[in-house]
């Protein structure tokens, strides 16, 4: 790339951004193969796949999307050529031309640096972390979850069902047609009454019945349909045979010294298991003693921060967390809605939360950065490493591939100084440990 700096009056800094021919190809293959994808386009069963992305989203769509996700695909790799330290992601104007494969393009970029801050005391901090201790209850908690893992089920004493029995009956399931759903019929199948697996009240029929008693109902429900419809309202019933084979038990086996010869591989011995069970505890705990000491040195150092931070470094680290969040939520299957229903504190509340959040990681970063600076610290290739395989562990290559194929290599490089810089805090830190 052929680059141009210069200084806007805003303080922010222009880049006029020459990019090579094969570069903006590669540019536009990656967002054709986006389009593909969002539009559910067979990449792999398709030979002209620009093509087939015009006739799908229409070449006015087409172009305009281009226009501006191809200059923003580009602008990174700039940024990291530049090795620049920028806050955000660069923004872009439009060219007024349609973006061609095979051709140079030539477009501007705006980024805004990220603000140098000194700390007027670097000296190590004190932070106080729980002692890392596994205790005999914590033992027998994890034993009686092992057991229970365990768990095998016995005919019990014939009785009426009631919530929460373990039952084994026979099903048969018809649509309104008569049609069998082979997925919710089945000679035995074992069910705990109460778990409302199937809506509309099925649990309920099912409480008062006897052993060998055979059922039929029906179930109309707008919540258990076999097809998706677009009416909201739609509503099917179902039919339902059901036989009660029997009622079950629940049996934990006992943690024996033959039960863990029998089943844990290597032990032979109830206290060689319970030893097993503090070592791979006390690592756990050292785990999280590790992220916490992190995050409790980084925070005491932030509060030497004196620095005065601008509004529009606020908008865009806060709309960088909600974004976040917001993807988490949504793989959670949730809402931003939800969330906060579920916090319990409301609009203001989250609000608040927001911003304290917002300034902590401003200012935790700003004094990371400082740090550094300070210590003189560099990015080797293995601090890269290490920061990716905290990011993505057993996923370092993958995760490693997209940043750099994507030109966003620069943000993995602060992360590893500041990680750096994090490190040294921790490891010269004063560390009072105590008994929770």
């Amino acid at each position: 790339m052929r680059i141009k700096r210069s200084e806007t009056p805003e303080g922010k800094i222009e880049l006029q951004i020459t990019a090579p021919a094969d570069k903006v190809s590669e540019a536009i293959r990656f967002m054709e193969f986006q389009l593909a994808y969002q539009n559910g386009i067979d990449i792999q069963n398709t030979k002209d796949l620009t093509f087939a992305v015009i006739a799908k989203v229409g070449e006015a769509y087409y172009h305009s999307f281009l226009d501006f996700e191809v200059m923003r695909y580009l602008a990174p790799f700039a940024v990291t050529q530049e090795k620049l330290a920028i806050i955000g992601n660069p923004q872009v104007e439009s060219t007024g031309k349609n973006i061609e494969p095979g051709k140079e393009l030539s477009f501007r970029a705006v980024v805004i640096p990220k603000p140098i801050y000194e700390i007027e005391d670097y000296s190590p901090v004190k932070i106080r972390v729980p002692k890392p201790e596994i205790s005999e209850a914590d033992i027998d908690r994890q034993l009686l979850k092992m057991a229970e893992e365990y768990t095998k089920y016995e005919k019990d004493e014939d009785h009426p069902v009631q919530d929460g029995n373990d039952i084994l009956f026979g099903i048969k399931t018809c649509d309104s047609k008569g049609e069998e759903i082979t997925q919710l019929s089945a000679e035995r199948r074992a069910y705990t009454v109460g778990q409302n697996y199937i809506p509309g009240g099925f649990d309920a029929q099912l409480t008062g019945m006897d052993v060998g008693e055979t059922k039929t109902f029906d179930i109309t429900s707008k919540d258990f349909l076999r097809v998706e419809s677009e009416d909201p309202e739609a509503t099917e019933t179902y039919t339902f045979t059901v036989t009660i084979l029997e009622i079950q038990k629940r049996v934990i086996p006992a943690i024996t010294d033959s039960w863990v010869e029998k089943n844990i591989p290597n032990l032979s011995t109830v206290p060689e298991l319970r030893e097993e069970i503090r070592k791979q505890g006390l690592l756990y705990r050292e785990q999280e003693l590790g992220n916490m000491k992190s995050y409790l040195a980084a925070s005491e150092f932030a509060r030497r921060f004196k620095g005065s931070i601008a509004d529009e470094l606020y908008e865009l680290t806060r709309e960088d967390i909600m974004s976040n969040m917001q993807q988490a939520l949504q793989a959670q299957g949730k809402s931003l809605r939800d969330f906060i229903q579920e916090q319990g504190g409301g609009d203001q509340q989250f609000s608040m939360q927001l911003m304290m959040q917002t300034r902590e990681v401003l200012t935790q970063g700003f004094s990371l950065d400082a740090l550094a600076r300070h210590l003189k610290l560099e990015v080797t290739d293995q601090d890269i490493e290490d920061t990716f395989h905290a990011m993505a562990p057993g996923y370092e290559r993958q995760a490693r591939m997209e940043f750099e194929m994507t030109g966003r290599m620069y943000q993995i490089e602060e992360g590893a100084l500041r990680n750096k810089a994090n490190k040294w805090l921790v490891e010269n830190a004063e560390i009072e440990y105590i008994s929770e």
